[in-house]
């Protein structure tokens, strides 16, 4: 058995009616500005908090420090929203076998470090933004489990700051989640319905929704959006 030699995370830089899945190779940035798909990260506008939690409206996934798109919409980059759910999927390649359900969450740097609930930081939540039990300000939806399983409709609702259970939230094969979950490191995550087939190449759909509220302390983040998993 081995592990994998290429697992990614790629972004729709198509359109909904016609998706092109672009590799996120250097970042996935967000913005409340639309057309900065050329913005290198030195010059990336900063944003007002607004003065209740809403959803960041575009984002962009990079493939060098100044070559972006948008996601959805490529170089002309379409506001979030629940309808446009071709956004993004993990692809992994047929090398390497799963020991177990992979899962999605997310991490303030690539040590994986816990994350406190609750810390006003953009993983943490805050109790007023993001519900009484703090979810992360960053929420995602998978479909299905992880055997190329295509969405056909959009998930059944819209995201939602205060959105998220506390630990694993699993989609059934062949649906989304019920809601959306926040991605809090080994807090709260989204945990594929099965474990993949050993050697297999297979894609697994999402969506990301980056929120961003009043209360989140001000600073620059660059969170690690990751693929949690065992292999044999």
């Amino acid at each position: 058995m081995a592990n994998f030699t290429t697992i990614a995370l790629e972004m729709n830089t198509g359109t909904q009616a016609s998706p092109a899945w672009t590799v996120a190779s250097t970042e996935v940035r967000w913005s409340d500005q639309a057309n900065q798909a050329g913005t290198g990260s030195a010059a990336w506008p900063a944003a007002a908090p607004p003065a209740s939690p809403a959803v960041v409206s575009y984002t962009y996934c990079f493939t060098a420090d100044a070559s972006g798109a948008g996601v959805p919409g490529g170089g002309a980059p379409v506001a979030f929203a629940n309808a446009n759910f071709n956004f993004c999927r993990w692809n992994w390649d047929a090398t390497g076998t799963f020991a177990s359900a992979p899962i999605v969450t997310a991490y303030y740097s690539g040590a994986h470090a816990a994350i406190t609930r609750g810390d006003n930081q953009l993983l943490g939540g805050n109790g007023t933004d993001t519900g009484g039990t703090p979810r992360s300000y960053l929420k995602g939806n998978w479909f299905g489990n992880g055997r190329s399983q295509v969405p056909a409709a959009a998930p059944g609702s819209p995201p939602a700051a205060t959105d998220g259970a506390t630990g694993a939230l699993v989609p059934a094969g062949g649906a989304w989640l019920a809601g959306y979950q926040g991605l809090q490191g080994d807090n709260d995550y989204i945990q594929c319905g099965g474990v993949p087939p050993a050697r297999t190449a297979n894609q697994w759909y999402g969506v990301l929704a980056l929120f961003a509220g009043p209360n989140l302390n001000p600073g620059t983040y660059t969170p690690v959006i990751s693929l949690k998993y065992t292999w044999l």
